[in-house]
């Protein structure tokens, strides 16, 4: 049994999205965090602010509503003035979770999380998770930029402002294009394969399938046509956007996804072969399942099926 765009939107819309109103209530606690890291780092000898820019799922329209430890996901990049010296920058991100630390005295150690690139803190009344990207900004045009890394690797250089713009471009090109990437976020989640299946990369998958092959007929299409891929291609095919221009030759990583606005930024990069392979595995399942139950299944079975891939909480109508 096929299921309907309106059966899906239906889960989307109920169990995916977030309540009415919530949207704001998350950008109006990002913006305070802004308004209280921007008063922090005043007189700091390091840490000089240039300007925030708000971007991540919350920004993009494709954040999922909080549930269990996943959580609603806020990233701000955080443009920063260097004076065109990078010395002082080794030790930037520990200090960046000093200065929060400051801000937010009752929160617990654990709350605030350096990571290769980003410093995360998590918000647990609310469900938000915030990541700050620090980057050194490059004179010119695309509003580009270094990202250091806590771990002192090679800084790598995108342009948050271009990441957004090729993302509302898909959007505008789908309409349901942030329907198709809640899906999937949700069932990367149940599947717990969210610390190597990131966002940006699933959103990426998304965009190459459209542009490649066009909108999809529905959205079960939709999912039914990611999941193939995965399967299909174990994620060995290099994917580039014609963002990208002109490439030439590919990075030997595992999986190669370029940064739209950067070819020489493999932003899968960190996708192990591990990874790879429980990735691949359930996208295979996902595939069968879902194959099976619109070729052949009743009503009972179609959704016994679905819930297999997007766990009990599937729901189709009231």
């Amino acid at each position: 049994m096929e299921l309907t765009d309106s059966q899906l939107l239906y889960f989307v819309h109920n169990r995916l999205k977030l309540e009415k109103g919530k949207r704001a209530e998350f950008l109006a606690q990002v913006d305070r965090l802004i308004e209280k890291f921007d008063a922090a780092c005043k007189g700091d000898p390091v840490i000089n602010i240039k300007k925030f820019l708000k971007t991540g799922s919350l920004r993009k329209g494709t954040v999922l509503r909080p549930k269990g430890d996943f959580g609603v996901d806020a990233d701000v990049a955080v443009f920063l003035n260097t004076n065109g010296s990078v010395d002082k920058l080794a030790n930037l991100h520990d200090r960046i979770r000093k200065l929060l630390t400051r801000i937010y005295p009752t929160k617990k150690p654990e709350d605030f999380t350096v990571q290769p690139r980003t410093l995360g803190i998590q918000f647990h009344d609310s469900g938000m998770a915030m990541d700050l990207v620090p980057l050194i900004p490059i004179d010119g045009p695309g509003d580009y930029g270094w990202q250091p890394s806590s771990r002192g690797e090679e800084m790598v250089k995108t342009s948050v402002t271009l990441q957004l713009e090729f993302i509302r471009t898909r959007k505008d090109g789908y309409r349901k294009f942030t329907a198709i990437v809640r899906l999937l976020k949700y069932w990367r989640n149940f599947h717990e394969l969210d610390d190597s299946l990131r966002s940006f990369t699933i959103e990426l998958i998304v965009s190459h399938l459209q542009d490649a092959e066009g909108t999809p007929a529905d959205l079960e299409a939709g999912l039914l046509r990611f999941f193939r891929y995965v399967a299909q291609t174990e994620l060995r095919d290099p994917i580039c956007f014609a963002e990208c221009g002109d490439v030439k030759s590919f990075p030997k990583d595992r999986v190669v996804i370029l940064d739209p606005c950067n070819k020489g930024n493999n932003v899968a990069r960190k996708i192990s072969d591990p990874d790879c392979t429980a990735i691949v595995t359930k996208a295979q399942e996902a595939w069968e399942a879902l194959s099976y139950a619109r070729n052949h299944g009743s009503k009972v079975q179609t959704l016994e099926l679905w819930k297999e891939v997007f766990g009990r909480s599937f729901v189709i109508e009231e």
